[in-house]
C-alpha cells in the first residue's frame, strides 16, 4: 500500500511539473530592460500571454497581456510579488520598479517581482489609451457647472467607446472581474503555487477581487490606499470631513492661521462670491491665451481633488488666502481641465464604470450632495457617475460590490490626510479579514510617504517575512503649509 501511495504521489508530482511546464510554454519571453529608480538599467524578462477578451465568450476574441519578471538573486526566494498599479490606466511594468528596487524598499532582495500591464494598458494589446483623442469643450463665456461638465464628458465618452467597438473591441470586457482573472492566468502560466499581492489605490480594488476569487493562492497582500468593493465613488460627507480636518490643522499652525484664520469660512464665502459674481481669468492653454469665467464649481472641483494629496494640501491655505485677495490664479489649471480635455483611456473609463456603486451608495451620494453642509458637494466624483451612461449596462458590478472575506494575511495601509481612500474604507472591510493589520500614516495623503519612516519599513519587512504585525498609527511630521 505504501508503495502504491508513493507511486501515486510521484505521478501526481510529475503531472504537476508537466502542467507547469506546459503553462510556462504559453508565455512568449524576450529580454527586457527597465530604468531603475536611480536611472540605472535593470535587466528583466518581458512576457506576453494571450487570454480571452471576454471569458463568458471562450471562443471569442483574445487579447495579449504584457508583464515583466524581475528576478531576485536570493537563493531561497519568498513567493513572488505581483505589483498592481493604481489608476486605473498606468503601466504596471513601469511602476513596479519603485517597490522592486527602490531606495527605501527592495522587494528584489527577497523575491521576484512581476509587474503587469493590465488589460488595455501599456504594452498589452490592445492599448485603449492609444488612437485618436476624444475631446470635450465647454463654453468659456460662462461658468462651468457640474451638469455642463458631465454632459460634455459623457458625449466624448460615447464617441470614444463607439470608436473602440468599431475596432472590434468589446468595452464591456474591461472590468475588474476580467482583470482579476488575468492575474490568475499569469500566475498559472508561470507555474506559481502562491503569490504576494501589492496593490495601490485602484490596484487594491483589483487585489480584493482576486482575493474574493483565489484567496488560497495568496501568501499575503499589501494594500496601500484601499478602495473597497463599493468605494469607487466617493461620499460628499467624506470630503467635508477632510475639509474640516484641514480647517483644524491650519488653525493649529501659528503661521498658517494668521494667513487664513477660518478655512471653512473662507471656502464658504468664496463659493458665495463666485455664485453672486463670477470672475474672469486668463491662462495659457496649448500655446495661446484663453479667457474664461470662473464659478463655484471650479472652486469645489479644485479643493475636493486637492484634499486627497498631501503636497496639494500644503499649498491649499495660501491659495485660498490669495483668492480672498482677488488672485484666482490657483484655479487656472483645474478650471482649464474642466473646459478643455479628453477622455483618455477607455480602459480606465470602463473599469471605474463597471465597478460603479450600489443603489444604496448612489442614494447616499445624492442625499449628501443636496446637503448644503457638504460645501464641496460630490465634485470629487466628476464626471462620474454621469459619464457611465455612455458605457451601457454593466451588470458585473453587482458581483464586484458584494461583501467579501478572506483568511489571507493582509496589511492595509492608509494615509491620515487621504480624502480619496480614507482609513474608514478599511474599517468597513476589516470584519471580513481576520488576519489583517491596519497601519495609518497620520500625515500622509494618497501618496505613500510613510515609506520614509523607519518604523513603517521595519513593520513592512516583518509582514513580508511572514511575521504577525499589529495595527498601529505611525506619526509623521505634520504638513508644513506654504505661506503668502
Amino acid at each position: 500500500m505504501r508503495r502504491f501511495v508513493a507511486r501515486l504521489l510521484l505521478a501526481s508530482l510529475l503531472c504537476a511539473g508537466a502542467a507547469a511546464s506546459a503553462a510556462n510554454a504559453q508565455v512568449q519571453w524576450t529580454p527586457h530592460e527597465l530604468a531603475g529608480p536611480d536611472g540605472k538599467p535593470i535587466a528583466c524578462e518581458l512576457g506576453r500571454l494571450r487570454v480571452p477578451e471576454n471569458r463568458s465568450k471562450p471562443d471569442g476574441a483574445q487579447i495579449e497581456l504584457a508583464f515583466v519578471r524581475l528576478r531576485t538573486a536570493n537563493p531561497k526566494p519568498a513567493p513572488p510579488c505581483f505589483y498592481l498599479v493604481g489608476g486605473p490606466g498606468p503601466s504596471g511594468i513601469e511602476y513596479c520598479v519603485r517597490p522592486a528596487a527602490g531606495r527605501h524598499l527592495r522587494l528584489l532582495d527577497t523575491r521576484d517581482v512581476i509587474g503587469i500591464d493590465q488589460r488595455g494598458t501599456g504594452a498589452s494589446r490592445p492599448n485603449l489609451a492609444e488612437g485618436p483623442q476624444f475631446r470635450y469643450e465647454l463654453p468659456l463665456d460662462r461658468p462651468a457647472t457640474r451638469a455642463s461638465f458631465d454632459a460634455a464628458y459623457r458625449e466624448a465618452a460615447e464617441r470614444c467607446l463607439a470608436h473602440w467597438r468599431a475596432q472590434g473591441v468589446d468595452p464591456s470586457a474591461y472590468n475588474t472581474a476580467e482583470n482579476a482573472e488575468d492575474i490568475e492566468s499569469v500566475r498559472a502560466a508561470l507555474g506559481l503555487e502562491q503569490i504576494v499581492l501589492w496593490g495601490e489605490s485602484y490596484g487594491t480594488h483589483l487585489a480584493l477581487e482576486y482575493l474574493r476569487r483565489h484567496s488560497k493562492r495568496v501568501a499575503g497582500a499589501v494594500l496601500v490606499r484601499t478602495e473597497g468593493p463599493d468605494h469607487t465613488l466617493k461620499l460628499p460627507s467624506t470630503t467635508q470631513r477632510y475639509l474640516e480636518q484641514l480647517h483644524a490643522l491650519v488653525a493649529a499652525d501659528p503661521d498658517a492661521s494668521k494667513m487664513l484664520p477660518d478655512t471653512l469660512g473662507a471656502v464658504r464665502a468664496l463659493l458665495a462670491q463666485l455664485a453672486e459674481k463670477p470672475v474672469k481669468l486668463t491662462a495659457r492653454h496649448e500655446g495661446s491665451e484663453l479667457e474664461f469665467v470662473l464659478g463655484p464649481f471650479d472652486l469645489q472641483f479644485h479643493v475636493a481633488n486637492a484634499l486627497g494629496l498631501s503636497f496639494e494640501v500644503r499649498d491649499l491655505p495660501a491659495a485660498l488666502a490669495r483668492m480672498q485677495r482677488g488672485d484666482w490664479s490657483a484655479l487656472a489649471e483645474s478650471a482649464l481641465m474642466l473646459r478643455r480635455g479628453d477622455v483618455g483611456s477607455a480602459m480606465a473609463l470602463m473599469m471605474d464604470c463597471s465597478s460603479g456603486a450600489s443603489a444604496a451608495r448612489l442614494a447616499r451620494i445624492a442625499s449628501e450632495r443636496a446637503d448644503a453642509a457638504n460645501l464641496l458637494s460630490d465634485a470629487v466624483n466628476a464626471p462620474y457617475p454621469a459619464a457611465c451612461a455612455a458605457c451601457g449596462p454593466t451588470p458585473v458590478g453587482e458581483k464586484l460590490r458584494a461583501p467579501l472575506s478572506s483568511d489571507a494575511r493582509v496589511l492595509f495601509v492608509s494615509g491620515g490626510l487621504d480624502a480619496r481612500t480614507p482609513a474608514s474604507n478599511v474599517e468597513e472591510l476589516s470584519a471580513g479579514f481576520p488576519n489583517h493589520a491596519h497601519v495609518i500614516a497620520d500625515s500622509a495623503g494618497h501618496e505613500s510617504i510613510e515609506m520614509l519612516a523607519p518604523e513603517y519599513r521595519e513593520l513592512l519587512s516583518r509582514f513580508l517575512a511572514g511575521e504577525k504585525v499589529e495595527s498601529r498609527t505611525i506619526a509623521l511630521p505634520p504638513p508644513r503649509f506654504r505661506t503668502l
